[in-house]
């Protein structure tokens, strides 16, 4: 049987129109069916953890089989596996998961496996205390963006985000920054992978993707007014490692940002942070 699910808010208080939900946490497949190295049984598991986030922090099994597209008694499996190493454990009061210490302590590990964040983040929290907004540091992982470092002005906020946040790569700014810094024919590939998170706005997200590559190239950032929420304005910049590829994105955002703003002051800004951990990146040893 799965455990009852109780509905919760997700951001207890808040009365605004929040994110659109996390469609699948689905195993990604490897490059190929004949991939011995592949081991399916880990991915699965994976899987069942990627389904947790700030906006998810409790589940059931019944709402991760449908957030994984994994057979229910496979999801039961895995959870009791992932309990029995203190990945999982059952949350207070409740039938429910959430995620247990082991996973923290690894997330802990891998936050302080890297200076690049306490690098900039006096930067970061000088930006977000001037313009009131919200500026993040983020990773890719699989269709998302993590926040790995945020730093919060005074100002009104629609979205409670926090470190280990994340936001769809198909309509933020930070992910145009970090599409924008792929080569055309990859940014292709990958919008069409990530082609669900647009809903009916394909044709408007590819052009608005297109000019937001554009605008990488020419002023050093991209700005996104109002494509993830109408009342939402932001601007990002990606960073990139000694092959070329983007491994970071920096993004400041906010309801109130005006767009003259954002293009005149705050975009420079944040394109100076992300070519400081640029140059970081091209000095650490291999």
């Amino acid at each position: 049987h799965s455990f009852p699910t109780r509905r919760s808010s997700d951001l207890a208080g808040n009365t605004w129109p929040l994110p659109p939900p996390k469609k699948t946490a689905a195993v990604r497949k490897p490059k190929s069916a004949t991939d011995r190295q592949f081991v399916t049984a880990l991915a699965r598991g994976m899987s069942v953890l990627r389904c947790f986030d700030a906006l998810h922090t409790q589940l059931g099994t019944t709402e991760i089989a449908h957030m994984t597209k994994l057979p229910q008694p496979t999801v039961w499996r895995l959870c009791y596996t992932l309990q029995q190493l203190g990945y999982l454990v059952q949350a207070p009061d409740s039938d429910k998961l959430r995620i247990g210490m082991s996973v923290l302590g690894l997330g802990q590990y891998a936050l302080n496996s890297t200076d690049i964040g306490e690098m900039i983040l006096p930067e970061m929290m000088q930006l977000a205390k001037q313009t009131g907004a919200a500026v993040s540091l983020g990773i890719v992982d699989q269709d998302d963006i993590l926040i790995v470092k945020r730093a919060q002005g005074d100002g009104h906020l629609l979205f409670n985000l926090s470190v280990g946040s994340r936001l769809p790569i198909a309509t933020t700014a930070a992910g145009w920054a970090y599409l924008a810094g792929l080569p055309s024919r990859t940014r292709e590939e990958t919008l069409q992978k990530l082609r669900y998170q647009a809903g009916n706005r394909w044709t408007a997200l590819r052009t608005a993707v297109e000019a937001a590559a554009t605008n990488m190239e020419t002023n050093g950032f991209v700005f996104n007014e109002g494509f993830y929420h109408p009342d939402v304005n932001a601007v990002a910049a990606a960073s990139f490692d000694k092959q070329g590829k983007p491994q970071y994105v920096v993004s400041c955002g906010g309801p109130n940002l005006k767009p003259k703003l954002l293009r005149e002051e705050i975009g420079p800004r944040i394109g100076r942070l992300a070519r400081k951990i640029t140059v970081a990146l091209a000095g650490r040893p291999n």
